[in-house]
């Protein structure tokens, strides 16, 4: 959304643009941060004070109170200095301010999503940030991110993605080291947050043209974390089989485990770099683990919609496997006949309630990917295994839930997108019938023995009781199609 065009200018006085040398100690700095400028600097906390006002009006449940409150944003965001004033805020230890420095981490966040790149297209709204703001912010941010509240510490994650963009790596080559030396930290939570940074940053791997440009991108990270994050993975594994019976604890390292898998993806989009084809071994003995991995302290029986840690972690460990799989990477052939059998069982487990949609359809996806290749015929050419994937996978997968029936009745148009083939959108149904497709290429006259009979059979369900039968002439349908 387009933001209001900046009101008159005001009368209050324009605050100095602030020189911010990085502090050798905390001790001389007042408690609002390291960003930050000496106690005694009167007129600079003023400028902040007032900032502060405005933040919490901004929140005020009085619309002309909040729409005056922003137009004063919108005019001071143009201010030299205002960046840091922001700063100041969010890094402030007052707990009873915890609304105020979240109103300020996104008001931030908003200022460096339109005013840090200064060529950009649209250009930046009126918003100038100094050099001098620049390598402060930068010198800060992570240290920043690392000392806030979960909530906060989400907003500061996005700023500094924002910002990477622009700069990473040849105007911020700091920012990786500083990130990967928190993977020390012995709060699980930090850790986790800095995980989610680095994969918000390395996303721009993925589904781009090769380019010399990215290729050097892309080894100038390799070189400094492909190490490090498998070393992590295989630490973090330590410590949540060492936690078994801490949920609070297992939480972080899960969130933790999840995002390595989707930095590995990331690193692994263009082509397989030579670390991970060394280490192959250690990469797949981990998924292995987790996708064997039980723990009932981390899952709700009563929970139908969100996954839990562990679902998500598998989902994100098939999804790398599908990566290597669609790309018929050699050195990941060994592997494959495990990991089919485990993905097979993970499936065969899960329920159908829609946390486990994910999963589901991430799985069958994955076994989409290998039934359609000849070079993998021999996993499935048994009449029997060919059976299954159609008794046990496709049709219960095809048939329609209750809670699909509340996805219809919500919001008809996307429940039918989900089922359209060549939409963004996945469905079980969907993938479902994409993999039964995938079977038709290897082993058309099978499959097609067998659906018929099915066909058959759902048919004379719903003959017998139109009315309470009537998912079962659905999936037929859907079986045909």
């Amino acid at each position: 959304t387009s933001e209001r065009k900046s009101s008159p200018p005001t009368n209050h006085p324009t605050p100095p643009t602030p020189t911010c040398p990085r502090p050798h100690s905390l001790a001389s700095y007042d408690t609002v941060g390291y960003i930050l400028l000496p106690a005694t600097m009167t007129q600079e906390q003023a400028a902040v004070n007032q900032l502060r006002t405005v933040l919490s009006q901004t929140l005020s449940p009085d619309a002309a109170v909040r729409r005056s409150a922003e137009r004063h944003l919108d005019q001071a965001k143009k201010q030299p200095g205002h960046p840091l004033h922001v700063l100041r805020i969010v890094a402030s230890s007052d707990v009873a301010d915890a609304s105020v420095r979240q109103a300020a981490a996104v008001h931030f966040k908003n200022i460096v999503k339109k005013g840090w790149d200064e060529d950009a297209e649209h250009g930046t709204d009126g918003i100038v940030i100094s050099s001098a703001d620049r390598r402060t912010i930068k010198s800060h941010l992570v240290e920043l991110m690392c000392t806030v509240p979960p909530q906060i510490q989400a907003q500061c994650s996005e700023s500094i993605s924002l910002v990477a963009k622009v700069d990473f790596p040849s105007k911020w080559d700091n920012l990786l080291p500083e990130l990967i030396q928190k993977f020390n930290s012995p709060d699980p939570n930090i850790v986790s947050g800095v995980l989610v940074t680095i994969n918000a940053i390395l996303r721009r791997f993925r589904y781009v043209q090769r380019s010399d440009d990215l290729y050097r991108d892309i080894l100038y990270v390799l070189e400094r974390l492909q190490a490090p994050l498998l070393t992590l993975f295989k630490t973090t594994g330590k410590a949540v089989d060492a936690l078994a019976n801490d949920p609070a604890q297992l939480k972080p390292r899960f969130a933790s485990l999840r995002s390595v898998c989707r930095i590995f993806y990331s690193l692994n989009w263009q082509d397989l770099p030579e670390y991970f084809e060394d280490h192959m071994a250690e990469w797949m003995e981990e998924f292995a683990k987790y996708l064997n991995y039980r723990n009932p302290a981390l899952e709700d029986e009563d929970e139908e919609t969100e996954p839990s840690p562990v679902d998500v972690l598998q989902s994100a460990i098939v999804e790398n496997l599908n990566l290597y799989a669609n790309k018929d990477e050699e050195p990941f052939l060994p592997f494959l006949p495990n990991f089919t059998t485990l993905v097979w069982n993970r499936l065969m487990a899960l329920s159908s309630f829609p946390k486990h949609d994910t999963l589901a359809t991430t799985s069958i996806r994955f076994l989409s990917s290998l039934v359609g290749k000849l070079m993998h015929k021999s996993l499935f050419q048994d009449p029997a295994t060919l059976r299954e994937i159609i008794v046990k996978i496709v049709i219960p997968n095809i048939m329609i839930r209750e809670a699909d029936e509340e996805r219809f009745e919500d919001d008809p148009q996307e429940f039918i997108l989900g089922d359209m083939e060549g939409s963004d959108t996945e469905s079980r149904r969907k993938v479902s019938q994409e993999l039964l497709r995938a079977m038709c290429r290897q082993f058309e006259a099978e499959t097609t023995s067998i659906c018929s009979e099915h066909v058959g059979t759902m048919l004379a369900e719903f003959s017998a009781d139109p009315a309470g039968k009537w998912t079962a002439k659905d999936a037929a349908i859907h079986l045909v199609l």
